[in-house]
């Protein structure tokens, strides 16, 4: 029963694993187009700059746009995309090493009032100031601007959730991926159980298929991503679980209460509204569990292979070590000759002794039976004239 569990586990976590590697995949595919880090990093910035120089509740003052565009048009930042800076455009960096921020506001401070005054803010923090060691001034402004950036990464989460839940959905509804289905066919099916075990296991041989970053939005790294998502749908095909809307043709059939009457109006309603309802949630647990990530399906399909695999030894030395305690089975006495059987009543009728004789090497020994005594005693002996 335990080892069943496991199976239906590992199958399920199988198929969220293959999903969730289709989503992140796709996720990248959108971001080639979208370029959301990039934005959202530089909405981050403006930000940064906007509180300082402006005070909180000020993000859209004309003095922190103009920082931003100093920052980036600065040959720290400039190197690392193409074309000139535009607001929200589609080719900024979606990635500024914290060196290079740093080194951007040193220079910028030399030259504008305000990056100087933001420059000495940010240093408050470590308690240095602008002309103090440049080392430690630029250790300090790196650091301050990786403890920033943990929010902007907090909003690319968020916003990755999002797509991921998209797709997940996009997907178990374009794939018929039904939670609730695959768990039932799973639990009744053996072969396909084992099946499914069998290229689990392969897969985390493998290792996790980790989705291709493309800096740069070309139609190679597009073409690369589309066939990793193929590759994915594909692997989902050969399971052999339920996917698809080809068997489906409408509503089960309604069962009657009454056998031979026909089944109401009402029970057929209900009938066909808890199917719909049932749909619905096992679609959706599969969407929502393309949220998590692949990374976790994978850390959790391992460590239920580990499991199962300790569940199987122990199974086998419990099923050993009962084997050992078993009692021998006890031979069965073959049943004697109708001949022979017939045959012994008569000699001890007749005060036959030759059962006491050696059988020979042919013949069974059989049991003596003992002899009657008589109920009354013999009379005495005269002596011969």
């Amino acid at each position: 029963m335990i080892l069943q569990l496991l199976d239906v586990l590992i199958g399920l976590t199988l198929v969220y694993l293959i999903f969730s590697t289709a989503a992140s995949i796709g996720v990248e595919l959108l971001e080639t187009w979208l370029r959301r880090r990039g934005k959202l990093l530089e909405r981050g910035i403006g930000e940064i700059l906007s509180q300082i120089v402006g005070g909180a509740g000020q993000d859209d003052n004309a003095a922190a746009k103009a920082m931003v565009r100093q920052l980036y048009d600065s040959p720290f930042v400039y190197s690392l995309y193409e074309g000139k800076y535009q607001v929200g455009g589609s080719k900024l960096p979606s990635a500024i090493p914290a060196a290079r921020f740093a080194g951007a506001v040193i220079a910028l401070a030399a030259e504008h009032e305000d990056f100087r005054t933001a420059a000495n803010t940010m240093l408050k923090v470590a308690g240095l100031k602008l002309g103090d060691d440049d080392a430690k001034v630029r250790a300090a402004l790196a650091a301050y601007f990786e403890e920033s950036m943990e929010r902007v990464t907090g909003w690319y989460r968020r916003h990755v959730q999002l797509v991921l839940l998209a797709i997940g959905a996009v997907l178990a509804i374009a794939l018929n991926a039904d939670t609730l289905n695959i768990v039932r066919t799973l639990s009744q099916d053996d072969a396909l159980r084992a099946r499914i075990v069998a290229t689990a296991i392969g897969v985390q041989g493998e290792g996790q298929a980790t989705a291709l970053v493309c800096r740069e939005a070309t139609a190679d790294c597009e073409r690369r991503l589309a066939q990793q998502v193929g590759s994915q749908l594909a692997l989902a095909d050969t399971l052999g679980l339920p996917l698809g809307w080809n068997g489906i043709t409408g509503l089960p059939a309604c069962a009657p209460t009454i056998a031979g009457q026909a089944c109401s109006d009402s029970r057929a309603f209900l009938t066909g509204a808890l199917f719909v309802l049932t749909k619905i949630l096992g679609l959706a647990l599969t969407a929502l569990a393309t949220t998590l990530g692949a990374p976790f399906w994978f850390d959790l399909l391992n460590r239920l292979i580990q499991t199962r695999n300790v569940a199987a030894q122990a199974r086998e030395a419990v099923d050993e070590i009962s084997s050992r305690k078993r009692p021998p089975a006890k031979p069965v006495a073959e049943p004697k000759p109708e001949a022979e059987s017939q045959s012994e009543p008569t000699n001890a009728a007749n005060g036959d002794d030759s059962s006491d004789l050696d059988p020979g090497p042919n013949k069974p020994r059989t049991t003596r039976t003992p002899r009657r005594r008589r109920s009354s005693p013999r009379p005495p002996r005269t002596p011969a004239a």
